[in-house]
């Protein structure tokens, strides 16, 4: 068994290695295709900066295609043993199926590793650097700006920010909730912009709206044209609450997602893209249980190849779809985080191993 392991290995790999090549190369062409314009349009008449967007944006394509593309190496290669007969060879030797999908445990389990370190490392820093050279186009992100506000807390100070420019050197319509002992709030400040002055490293406030509260006494209201604001936080504290997750890697998704005092949206949003970081290596190796029914069942009934492909094209867009759909239920909490991303791999996972039961009555 050993022998058909090492062989399984090869032929896994190199399918993957060509279809994992050619979808991500004609996504980068579509993706080129549709953002280009921004892309000019925020950099004039440079063309180096489209060749730099479609470099550093390669690698968030080719990880999103990683699961499909392990589905459709994995439907290629049980095809190839079902019409050449090694399936059937194997099985006249005493060898149940299911140990001849385990012989390819061992080449999905290197591509779920490499999935894993390619989305926790390489991913995060291709986003950032294009963050840093406005070029990353997120028009979701970008419809959705306008409802994403930074809540932190300085001491005793709550700090609301609407808007962060600038990566974190431009703050607009804030809001400075003071409080006293109790949690009681004595005084509020409405401000509509703070700069940060890297030589000085001070904030200055600008467009004051002053609200004292005092116990007993009438509320007073004063307006001040710009004031200094005295506090240990800096730009960097905010530019990273404005971070995508895309750009985090696991360990930052953490401590979003453990932190009680911080954070653009609720613990829950985090919790979802911290599994769905776990989840996501894991599909792979699962979509052997879905491409398994597939090419045995096509290959009894002596259709083509190409009949093949098209039910796992049908079966790998269909999972992304259920992908999509339940991690923004997850995000807005409407299902737990762990339902959210774990449950499309264990649906399909679960519909192939009944399926592969129904065919072989195991």
């Amino acid at each position: 068994m050993m022998t058909f392991t090492r062989y399984a290995l090869r032929i896994f790999l190199w399918n993957f290695a060509v279809l994992w090549v050619s979808f991500t190369s004609m996504l980068q062409i579509v993706d080129l295709l549709n953002n280009s314009d921004e892309v000019l349009d925020r950099h004039p008449l440079d063309f180096g900066a489209v060749a730099e967007y479609a470099i550093w944006r390669l690698p968030e394509l080719a990880v999103f295609l990683i699961p499909f593309s392990v589905l459709m190496a994995a439907l290629l290669s049980l095809a190839k043993f079902e019409r050449s007969n090694e399936t059937l060879a194997l099985k006249s030797a005493g060898t149940p199926y299911y140990q001849i999908l385990l012989a390819f445990l061992p080449a999905v389990g290197l591509v779920a590793i490499l999935h894993f370190v390619l989305t926790d490392q390489l991913v995060p820093r291709a986003i950032n650097h294009m963050l840093e050279r406005d070029l990353y186009v997120d028009k979701k992100s970008k419809d959705d700006e306008d409802d994403q506000r930074v809540w932190i807390q300085d001491g005793d100070t709550i700090v609301e920010v609407g808007q962060v420019e600038e990566q974190g050197l431009e703050l607009l319509n804030m809001r400075l909730y003071r409080r006293d002992e109790i949690g009681n709030i004595t005084d509020q400040r409405f401000v509509g912009r703070a700069t940060f002055d890297v030589e000085t490293r001070k904030w200055t406030l600008e467009s004051i709206q002053d609200t004292k509260v005092l116990p007993g006494q009438p509320t007073e209201l004063a307006s001040i044209p710009a004031a200094t604001w005295n506090t240990k936080l800096g730009p960097q504290e905010f530019s990273e609450l404005i971070e995508r997750p895309q750009a985090m890697t696991t360990a930052r998704l953490w401590s979003f997602a453990t932190s009680a005092q911080i954070g653009v949206r609720p613990t829950y949003f985090y919790e979802t893209w911290l599994q769905k970081r776990v989840a996501l290596p894991v599909s792979s190796i699962l979509m052997i249980l879905l491409a398994a029914p597939v090419a045995l069942s096509f290959g009894r009934r002596d259709k083509g190849v190409a009949s093949g492909m098209a039910i796992g094209f049908g079966l790998g867009f269909l999972y992304f779809i259920t992908e999509g759909l339940v991690q923004s239920l997850g995000e807005s909490g409407a299902v737990p985080p762990f339902f959210a991303a774990w449950l499309p791999a264990l649906l399909f996972a679960s519909i192939g191993g009944l399926w592969l039961i129904r065919l072989e009555g195991f």
